[in-house]
C-alpha cells in the first residue's frame, strides 16, 4: 500500500532576496520529492530542478519541536498517491506514500501537527464513494495505520484538520442528506466518533477551514450561498458541543475559500471575494482577497488592505496568513500573470500600520493552489509553492505530461519591537454594484419545474450546461474559475440540474485528465445535481484540403457517460477527422455524445476556429448541435441575435444542416464564462443515464440564457423524433413557460415560418394544425422558437416527418 523510504539529503542553499529590508531566502533541494531552486528565490524554470514525479496540492504544518511536516499529491506513470515528508534539523525525509488498495481517486490532503508528529487526512474514492481517510504519524512511525471515518453520502471531500489535546477535529464537505453540508468528527489514533453536521441543512456549504484554541475550543468556517448572498459562515465547538452556526461576512460579492489562523488565542481569517459582469457567472472580472480578526460579530482588518494590496487591478486568490514572533502579519496569495498564463506566488508583511512591497517567491508560475505558510520557532516564515510548466499561451503541439513541483521557501525575519503589532480598523469592503439577487433573476434560477405526460411517461424539464471551461483552458485562465467553484456556481446561482466542464484537449495531460474525472465525480449529487465527464475536441488548424479552403472539421464537445473514462482525445495528434474520432471511440467501447459548436464561426476567416464541416455527421454519435452560446446565435444567416462572428454566407448554420437532410437536434450552452446558453432536456428522471439517453434521442431544446421550458409535440412524436410522413393535416402542440412575458412564438416548416403568435403571457399552451403541409417534399421538419419581451430566445429540436 505504501513504501517508506528515505531520500538523499542535501544541505540548505542560501540566497539573498528582499521583503522590505533584505532577508534571507533559503531553498530546500532534494533529489526526489521536492525539487527547488539552488539559486535565489524568484528565479525561473531554467534554475529549477523538476521532480521525478508530478507534485501538486501541498499542505504543511509545524509541530511543537519545530519539525516541519508536509504532504502533497504525487503522480508518476499513471500512479497517484499521497507523499509524506518531514524536515528536521535541515534534513528532509520522504517518509511514506499513502496509496489505498482498490482506490479509484485520491484528492487534496490536509495536515495538522501535534507534539512530535502530525495528523494527515485526505479524500479517497473506493467503490464510487469518496470518503475521508486519516492517519496519525510520528517521525518514528514505520507503517502508520490508515483509518476511515464513517462518512454519509457519496462525496466527502475538502477536509480540514486541527489538533486539540490527543485528538484531531476533522471537518469536511459532504453531499449527504439533501444539501452539501459541513460535517465534523473527533478522531483518535485507533477510532473516530460518528460524524455530525455543523452547517445549516437547507443550504449548500463548501470549502471548510478549522483551527483549535489554547482553551480547547474549536472554530470552523466555510462558505455558503443562502438566499441571495454567498458569504462565510462559522461555528464554535465549546464545552463539548458545537454551537449554532452564524454568518461571519456579509459583502454582496461571492465570498469563498476561508482560511483560519490563531494568534494569541485570537481567531483570524483570510478569504476571497469575487464578482462578474452581466450573465457570465464563470467569467470572474473582480477577484479580491481579504483578511481580518474575528472580534465577536465584528471584523477588524489591516489598514489600506484594498488600497495597497487587493486593488481593483489585481486578480488575487487563495490567501493564507500567519504571524511571526514579533506579531507581524504575513499574507500570501496567488496573483494572475495574464489572461492566458498561470498565477505567481506572492507574499506581503504587515507591521504596525505599514504594508511591505510584494515579494514574488518564485518566478515560475503555478496554478491557483494556495501558498501555504507557517512560522517556525526561530521566527522564519516557511512557504510551500506549487509551480509548473503549463504553457502561458496557445500551444497545440502534442506533449507528454506537464511538469509540476513543490518548492519550500524559508524566509528568516528580523525581530521587531512592540510597534510591529498590526494596527486594525473595522473592515470595510470596497463599494460594488454586484448583486446576486439581480444575477439570479437574469438566469431565471427560480423557474418552477415543468412536467408533461407523453405516451404514458411523465417527462420533466431539466436544465444544464454542456460547454464551459475552467482555469485549465489556456483561453482565459485568469477569469475562468477552478472546477469546484464552477460547479458551485451552476448548482447555486443558476440552479442547474446537470453540468459538464469541457476544457480543451490540448490543455490536458494524464494528471489533469485524472483530476478532471475526480472533480467531476466529487461534485455529483445523485438525483439533485448530475455531473458529466467531458472535454472539448478542438479541431482548429487542420490544414485545408485546397489552398483557398477553410481549416477543417470545427470544434466539438465530447460528453462521456462513464465518469471514469481513462483517456482524453486530442484533435492535434494528427490530421484526425470527426469520423476517425468516432471510430476510435467505438474501438475504445465508449458511450459518448459529440456536440459541434461555433457552427458558422468566421472570426478568423476559416483559418482558425473554422466553421462546422457538415460532411461529417452521425445521428447516433452527433445527435445535437449548439445553436447558441456566448458568441450568440448560429440558427441561420440573418437570424435574431446572430453571432457577430458568424459567416456572411449560408452553408454552415444549423438551418443549412437541416436543409442538407441532416438529422440533428438543438441545445445551447455558454462556452467560456457561463450564463449565455442553457441545455434543456425532457427526461424521466435526473440521472446520468436518463439525461444522456434523452440527449441522444434529441428530446432537447436550448435557451439563450434564462431557464425557459419549451415542449413541442405532434401526435405521438415530440421534439427530436423522426416519424412516418402521412398525407393530410398535421397537428402541433407547444407548451412554454418563462419568467418574462413571451412576446412571440413561431413555427418553422423546412426553415420557413408557417405560424406566428404574440401571446404576451408567461405560460402558454398553443395548438395549431398545418392544414397544407408541403406534400411534394420527401422530408418535412418543424421546430418552434419563442422570444420573450426581454429578447431572450428558446429553440426546440425539430420533429422530422420522413417517408421511410
Amino acid at each position: 500500500m505504501y513504501n517508506p523510504r528515505e531520500i538523499n539529503r542535501r544541505d540548505f542553499i542560501a540566497g539573498m532576496a528582499g521583503i522590505g529590508a533584505s532577508a534571507m531566502i533559503t531553498s530546500m533541494l532534494a533529489s526526489n520529492g521536492f525539487a527547488v531552486s539552488a539559486n535565489q528565490a524568484g528565479k525561473g524554470s531554467d534554475k529549477l530542478e523538476w521532480p521525478l514525479c508530478s507534485e501538486d496540492f501541498s499542505a504543511m504544518s509545524l509541530d511543537k519541536s519545530g519539525r516541519l511536516w508536509t504532504v502533497n499529491i504525487e503522480f508518476l506513470a499513471g500512479d497517484k498517491r499521497i507523499g509524506v515528508y518531514c524536515l528536521d534539523k535541515n534534513n528532509i525525509k520522504h517518509l511514506f506514500e499513502f496509496k489505498i488498495a482498490g482506490m479509484t481517486g485520491i484528492s487534496s490532503p490536509a495536515i495538522a501537527a501535534f507534539g512530535q508528529g502530525c495528523v494527515i487526512c485526505f479524500p479517497v474514492e473506493i467503490d464510487d464513494k469518496w470518503q475521508i481517510a486519516y492517519s496519525f504519524v510520528t517521525a518514528k512511525t514505520d507503517y502508520p495505520a490508515i483509518k476511515f471515518i464513517k462518512c454519509p453520502g457519496n462525496s466527502n471531500i475538502s477536509p480540514a484538520v486541527a489538533v486539540t489535546g490527543d485528538k484531531a477535529c476533522i471537518i469536511w464537505e459532504s453531499n449527504a442528506q439533501g444539501k452539501r453540508a459541513i460535517y465534523s468528527c473527533f478522531a483518535a489514533p485507533k477510532s473516530a466518533d460518528m460524524p455530525q453536521r455543523i452547517s445549516d441543512e437547507n443550504a449548500n456549504s463548501y470549502n471548510p477551514a478549522v483551527v483549535s484554541l489554547s482553551n480547547g475550543d474549536i472554530f470552523a468556517a466555510w462558505d455558503s450561498l443562502r438566499d441571495t448572498g454567498a458569504d462565510i459562515y462559522g461555528a464554535r465547538y465549546r464545552g463539548g458541543s458545537w454551537e449554532e452556526e452564524y454568518r461571519i461576512t456579509s459583502d454582496s460579492r461571492i465570498e469563498r475559500h476561508p482560511y483560519l489562523s490563531v494568534h494569541n488565542n485570537e481567531i483570524w481569517m483570510a478569504w476571497q471575494a469575487q464578482s462578474y459582469k452581466g450573465k457570465a457567472i464563470n467569467n470572474v472580472t473582480e477577484q479580491r482577497i481579504a483578511a481580518a480578526r474575528i472580534d465577536g460579530e465584528e471584523l477588524l482588518g489591516p489598514k489600506n488592505l484594498f488600497v495597497e494590496i487587493s486593488t481593483d487591478e489585481r486578480f488575487l486568490l487563495r490567501p493564507r496568513i500567519a504571524f511571526d514572533n514579533s506579531g507581524r502579519l504575513w499574507l500570501t496569495a496567488r496573483e494572475s500573470i495574464s489572461y492566458n498564463a498561470g498565477w505567481l506566488a506572492k507574499i506581503w508583511c504587515y507591521s504596525g500600520s505599514q504594508w511591505s512591497e510584494p515579494r514574488v517567491l518564485l518566478d515560475n508560475q503555478g496554478r491557483w493552489r494556495p501558498v501555504e505558510i507557517a512560522v517556525n520557532n526561530d521566527g522564519d516564515v516557511l512557504t510551500s509553492i506549487q509551480y509548473d510548466n503549463l504553457p502561458k499561451s496557445w500551444d497545440f503541439r502534442p506533449h507528454g505530461d506537464r511538469k509540476s513541483g513543490i518548492s519550500i521557501e524559508t524566509t528568516p525575519t528580523e525581530q521587531k519591537d512592540s510597534n510591529s503589532k498590526p494596527v486594525l480598523e473595522p473592515l470595510k469592503m470596497p463599494e460594488t454594484e454586484f448583486s446576486l439577487t439581480d444575477k439570479m433573476a437574469i438566469c431565471s434560477a427560480e423557474l418552477p419545474r415543468e412536467k408533461v405526460r407523453h405516451n404514458g411517461r411523465q417527462l420533466s424539464a431539466f436544465f444544464g450546461d454542456f460547454h464551459d471551461h475552467t482555469d485549465l483552458s489556456v483561453c482565459n485562465r485568469r477569469l475562468n474559475p477552478p472546477g469546484h467553484d464552477l460547479f458551485a456556481n451552476e448548482r447555486d446561482i443558476e440552479k442547474l440540474d446537470f453540468c459538464a466542464t469541457t476544457d480543451h484537449d490540448f490543455d490536458y495531460d494524464r494528471p489533469q485528465w485524472q483530476f478532471n474525472g475526480e472533480q467531476t465525480r466529487q461534485n455529483h449529487d445523485p438525483g439533485r445535481f448530475v455531473t458529466f465527464l467531458a472535454q472539448e475536441w478542438t479541431s482548429s488548424q487542420n490544414q485545408p484540403a485546397t489552398p483557398e479552403g477553410f481549416c477543417r472539421y470545427g470544434h466539438h464537445n465530447l460528453i462521456f457517460l462513464d465518469p471514469y473514462h481513462k483517456r482524453f482525445y486530442n484533435a492535434y495528434a494528427g490530421d484526425i477527422s470527426p469520423r476517425e474520432l468516432w471510430k476510435q471511440l467505438e474501438k475504445d467501447k465508449v458511450d459518448f455524445i459529440c456536440i459541434p459548436h461555433q457552427l458558422a464561426d468566421w472570426q478568423h476567416k476559416g483559418k482558425a476556429n473554422p466553421p462546422k464541416d457538415w460532411n461529417y455527421v452521425d445521428e447516433k454519435y452527433q445527435p445535437v448541435a449548439e445553436i447558441f452560446q456566448t458568441r450568440a446565435s448560429y440558427e441561420y444567416l440573418g437570424c435574431p441575435r446572430q453571432s457577430g462572428q458568424g459567416a456572411p454566407f449560408k452553408g454552415n448554420y444549423l438551418q443549412d444542416a437541416w436543409e442538407k437532410g441532416i438529422i440533428i437536434g438543438v441545445i445551447a450552452s455558454p462556452d467560456h464564462g457561463g450564463g449565455n446558453g442553457k441545455v434543456g432536456v425532457w427526461a424521466e428522471s435526473l440521472t446520468r443515464k436518463d439525461i444522456f439517453e434523452a440527449v441522444k434521442a434529441r428530446h432537447t431544446f436550448g435557451t439563450s440564457c434564462p431557464k425557459m421550458s419549451l415542449f413541442f409535440r405532434s401526435n405521438e412524436a415530440i421534439m427530436g423524433d423522426k416519424t412516418q410522413k402521412r398525407s393530410g393535416a398535421i397537428p402541433f402542440e407547444i407548451r412554454a413557460t418563462a419568467l418574462q412575458d413571451i412576446k412571440e412564438v413561431v413555427i418553422f416548416r423546412n426553415n420557413s415560418i408557417v405560424y406566428k403568435a404574440q401571446p404576451l403571457e408567461k405560460k402558454i399552451e398553443i395548438n395549431w394544425i398545418d392544414e397544407n403541409p408541403a406534400q411534394d417534399s420527401e422530408t418535412l421538419w418543424y421546430y418552434t422558437r419563442i422570444q420573450t419581451k426581454g429578447g431572450e430566445l428558446a429553440w426546440s429540436s425539430p420533429i422530422w416527418f420522413v417517408l421511410h
